[in-house]
């Protein structure tokens, strides 16, 4: 991993110290917070059209995101992907068709109306003056592209997004002035690591970085961040989200409707996080926290979120923390998701506490006797508080996704787990490779169990995996990142084909190149397909 990032940062140093010390300046914005359109405006319009340009002009974003690409006669075009198959009335790629190919397509829209693939010069002569271009490098000529560039004299007004070492060697041979985006490698992990990169190379933006250490790294170094909002689900919470981080933009599919938003709460110039407009729910729901179940202290507390208009028929939805059992803490609910609970769907909420292991006490299987403590806890309370206390949805968190599994399928004799929301929990003590391959992850396995033998009857009896039958599993959404360096992807793999081999309903969604928890945008995808999830296997009403 190490060595990765002093490859890329070594080629890298190269250039930096041949020609420049320092970071190009960024064009100039009306506002301190920067809002880009992600593929142009095209709410409306088709992406990466002169049209969706104007509609970005239109609506007050301060950058239009554009994808460049070559046609097979060397023309600079727009196109998001390396066919023209998806946007147009033609099919072949971008790369092995001419500019007379292309110049006859036409470009598919919401209005029917002729649009046509532009050049990058057509592109180019729109934006003069009026708004900024963020440059998507696909696939260019540097030097052709900077020629054109400065035939437009749009020097002052573009960032290059860059998606590979080279193209960041060729830019900044060609034009060291011209300032530079890119994501931070995968093999990028620690502060530490991010300081010595932008140390050694002149970047004046990233677009993927949330940890709040990393981002003091961008700060002072002087890099901006502008992080992608573009989901699905894409509203004031995922910019609330975005907007607490701190950074100086983001990336919008609706760009009209987040300017007018960042408008209304005075935010066009950022937050610092401090101060954010609520989110409104379609309904307000009851708070009750540090709510003890059992006698163990705040180990043994919960918070609980109730509708407003609860009933009897009112469905309970419990979560469990991570923390690798020796930390967290039930405040790690999202309250985004307890709003969208809550607040909009009318679940009620349940977070808990569970007893830690310290100093070899509370060892495996005190956290399982805190749930079923916990859930018969809730259950007494159903009469008096009017909800449903038969049945519940257990949500978990990387250690308290275990514990979610684990439960569902080896502790709830009574049925009354429904479904279990696994967010990149371990699923297999036994698995020795594994194991061995991560000292982090098999020393909490073993401090958890109080046995660090994988062969050991208990890491086979408190395994998941292994617990898992045809009568005791219930259906389950597993999410996991592809890079997981503490939870190895292959441990939500393997659980998959165990529960679609008994054909128990299930769902198995990879980030590929997310780690242990998601970034910000894979984040507000699970937050939607989580939500999808509950609709089906534990609706609400």
């Amino acid at each position: 991993m190490i060595k990765h990032l002093f490859i890329f940062a070594g080629a890298c140093l190269l250039m930096h110290t041949t020609f420049a010390q320092q970071a190009a300046p960024l064009p100039a914005t009306k506002n301190k917070f920067v809002v880009v359109a992600h593929r142009g405006n095209h709410v409306d319009m088709p992406e990466n059209t002169v049209a969706a340009i104007n509609a970005t002009i239109q609506c007050g974003a301060d950058y239009a995101e554009l994808d460049l690409r070559t046609t097979k006669d060397g023309q600079l075009v727009l196109m998001h992907d390396g066919t023209v198959d998806r946007m147009t009335n033609g099919k072949g790629k971008v790369s092995d068709l001419t500019w007379a190919d292309i110049r006859q397509l036409k470009v598919n829209s919401k209005d029917g109306k002729d649009y046509r693939v532009p050049t990058f010069a057509e592109a180019l002569r729109a934006a003069k003056g009026k708004v900024n271009i963020y440059l998507d490098f696909k696939d260019a000529d540097v030097a052709e592209t900077w020629k054109q560039i400065q035939a437009a004299g749009m020097e002052q007004q573009i960032v290059v997004y860059l998606n590979s070492k080279e193209q960041y060697k060729q830019w900044r041979k060609t034009a060291p002035q011209m300032p530079l985006m890119t994501s931070v490698p995968d093999e990028v992990t620690t502060p530490a690591q991010l300081s010595h990169l932008l140390d050694n190379i002149a970047i004046a933006v990233l677009d993927n970085v949330t940890d709040s250490a990393m981002l003091a790294v961008t700060r002072q170094h002087g890099v901006a961040v502008w992080l992608d909002a573009q989901t699905p689900s894409e509203g004031p919470a995922t910019w609330n989200a975005v907007l607490s981080k701190g950074v100086q933009g983001m990336q919008s599919d609706h760009p009209e409707a987040l300017v007018s938003y960042l408008k209304k709460n005075n935010l066009r110039n950022g937050s610092t996080g401090s101060i954010l407009p609520a989110v409104a729910t379609s309904s307000a729901y009851i708070t009750l926290r540090n709510v003890p179940y059992g006698d163990a202290g705040e180990d043994n507390t919960l918070d609980a979120y109730l509708p407003e208009n609860h009933h009897a028929g009112t469905k309970i939805i419990v979560y469990l923390h991570g923390g690798g059992w020796t930390g967290g803490d039930k405040k790690e609910f999202p309250k985004q998701l307890i709003d969208e609970l809550a607040g909009k769907l009318h679940y009620g909420v349940v977070s808990m506490n569970y007893r830690l292991v310290r100093d070899h006490q509370n060892t495996y299987p005190a956290q399982l006797d805190d749930i079923k403590k916990a859930l018969a806890f809730i259950s007494s309370k159903s009469g008096k508080l009017s909800f449903d206390g038969s049945q519940f949805a257990l949500i978990g968190g990387s250690a308290g996704a275990y514990l979610a599994m684990q439960y569902a399928y080896a502790c709830d004799s009574s049925h009354q787990i429904k479904t279990v929301v696994d967010l990149w929990g371990p699923t297999d003590f036994t698995d020795k490779k594994t194991r061995q391959e991560n000292k982090d992850a098999d020393e909490k396995v073993a401090r958890l169990l109080g046995e660090p033998d994988p062969a050991a009857k208990i890491a086979f009896d408190a395994s998941p995996y292994h617990q898992l039958t045809k009568a005791s599993g219930v259906p389950t959404i597993l999410f996991h990142g592809g890079q997981d360096p503490l939870v190895d992807v292959s441990q939500a793999k393997k659980l998959h084909k165990k529960l679609t081999s008994l054909n128990i309903p299930t769902q198995f969604e990879l980030y590929p190149t997310e780690k242990h928890g998601m970034g910000l945008t894979a984040s507000m995808d699970v937050f939607a397909k989580v939500i999808s999830w509950l609709k089906q296997y534990y609706p609400a009403e």
